[in-house]
């Protein structure tokens, strides 16, 4: 085939079950690019999209010649459940696209994996399945996916392969979209992929899913040391828990010949269950966080310390604007201490309407007050402005734009808060940094993160100056405190009696 015509479409959100519904006003203040806009903003140097398609395009361009048919690409920050409306009519718009085009040879698919709908628990399901039913049964489809996606019977069925990311943090995403620009020539060559797909009754705290060390990447190591002898692709697919649904749980997918596809999910599922007590959060008590704080301040000669506020991540849903950690800093009088990002768009119009230098009795959470995230004042003094245009510089953001409204710098004391209007996970240096922080100045850092800040951050603290806090917030890995309605129960970790009998072959 010398030209195929190859789809590229995809939509990519995390919905936490527990978070406020996410609109289509959110996918378009974020990402909501339809045909031609999709491959003139990946072939920009800091495109504005998910790295999964510069990455693909790139890798088939590398290849030799194509046809990229653009549909529509459309992606926002981690929340609640998108708007039914919004997700039906960006499905069929989608739809619309893909048939006006045909034919096809093959679609790629870009999405996060695990969405849900105000009506749909498998949104990313029906999704898979619109496009298997437009192009047809012979038309190669392969996807990539998040590995906190959440996979699905569905989603398996309607694709020759999902493959999903292999690192936690995230730094992978365009290698993963190369290995699917990969996979798709050699399935337009006349390849075929047998498919195993294995789904465990572990639903693990998502700070177990980290893949520098642990169970979890002790797993998706095992599952690549196998890749050869007729096995091409494996997925260790940790899930999001958040998400409440019936298909929950690590899964594992392997495609290749024959039956080492089935012998090897099977063989690593027998390893997920036996490891299964190694899927238990551990974190530190706000007291104990807050101590390592002040003795920093106190101890120059002592390594800094990193305290990540993991139940707050707005990477994982969290609203980024609890209080806990920042009143216990302000309240131990904490030195050289800096926090962010701190989402509170009313917060950082008080702090531009005042000027830089200002003093100001600074509002936290005037118009966003809840349950772990308190409204107080206190008095600031304003030290920077910004517009909140940043190019990430390390780790998941990297060499992409991202967009955090309106920002401001403050400082309260000894304690130095970061002030941004668009819900974002403090996970690169230049958000803080584009507020002229210098973040190696500080004896204290606090970022709201769950994990991908060890990936931009990681040239100010190595993993023994980092301490995941465990303060209140939306998305504590503490998963006995959170209230499940859809889980398939009984289920590992929330349910330690939990048997399972893994499949032989």
């Amino acid at each position: 085939m010398s030209k195929p015509r190859i789809a590229i479409l995809g939509m990519h959100l995390e919905s936490n079950a527990f978070a406020p519904v996410t609109t289509g006003a959110d996918f378009r203040a974020s990402c909501y690019l339809v045909e031609d806009e999709i491959v003139a903003e990946a072939a920009k140097p800091a495109p504005a999209m998910p790295a999964e398609i510069p990455g693909f395009v790139a890798d088939m361009d590398r290849a030799g010649t194509w046809e990229p048919v653009p549909i529509i690409v459309t992606a926002t920050e981690p929340g609640g459940p998108v708007d039914h409306g919004f997700f039906t009519e960006t499905m069929e718009a989608m739809r619309s696209r893909l048939a006006r085009r045909l034919p096809l040879d093959a679609v790629y698919i870009s999405n996060h994996g695990a969405m849900t709908s105000t009506g749909s628990l498998d949104p990313d399901g029906e999704l898979f399945r619109m496009v298997r039913n437009v192009v047809g049964p012979r038309a190669p489809v392969v996807a990539t996916v998040d590995l906190h996606a959440n996979i699905s019977d569905e989603m398996a069925a309607s694709t020759d392969a999902i493959i999903a990311y292999r690192t936690n943090p995230h730094v992978d995403q365009a290698e993963r979209a190369a290995e699917a620009a990969r996979l798709l020539r050699r399935l337009l060559d006349g390849d075929r992929l047998a498919a195993s797909f294995v789904r465990l009754p572990i639903v693990a705290p998502t700070v177990t899913l980290l893949t520098a060390r642990g169970p979890y990447a002790d797993l998706i190591e095992a599952g690549q040391a196998a890749i050869g002898d007729g096995l091409d692709i494996v997925s260790v697919v940790g899930g999001f828990a958040y998400s409440d649904t019936p298909k929950n749980g690590l899964a594992i997918l392997a495609y290749g010949a024959g039956a080492r596809p089935a012998q090897v999910t099977f063989d690593l599922a027998r390893r997920a269950w036996a490891d299964r007590e190694r899927f238990q959060a551990q974190l530190t008590p706000v007291s104990e966080a807050v101590a390592a704080a002040v003795h920093a301040g106190l101890n120059e000669d002592e390594p800094a310390v990193c305290l990540a506020d993991v139940a707050d991540n707005p990477g994982g849903g969290g609203r980024g604007n609890t209080t806990e950690i920042l009143e216990a800093l302000i309240a131990a009088k904490a030195k050289s201490a800096l926090l962010g990002l701190f989402i509170d768009p009313a917060l950082a119009m008080q702090c531009h309407a005042a000027g830089e230098g200002s003093p100001i009795q600074a509002t936290f959470n005037s118009s966003g007050a809840g349950e772990h995230a308190r409204r107080f004042t206190e008095s600031a003094t304003v030290l920077k402005l910004g517009d909140g245009g940043v190019v990430g510089r390390r780790g998941t953001y990297r060499g992409r734009t991202v967009d955090l409204g309106a920002c401001a710098a403050l400082k309260i004391g000894n304690v130095t808060v970061a002030v941004a209007s668009r819900r974002v996970q403090c996970a690169d240096p230049a958000f803080l940094e584009s507020l002229g922080l210098d973040i190696a100045a500080f004896r204290t850092v606090v970022v709201k993160s769950r994990g991908h800040f060890r990936a931009g951050f990681d040239e100010f603290f190595d993993d023994s100056q980092v301490v995941e806090v465990d303060a209140g917030g939306l998305v504590s890995p503490i998963l006995s405190r959170i209230r499940f309605a859809r889980l398939p129960r009984p289920v590992y970790p929330l349910d330690p009696e939990t048997t399972w009998t893994p499949p032989r072959g």
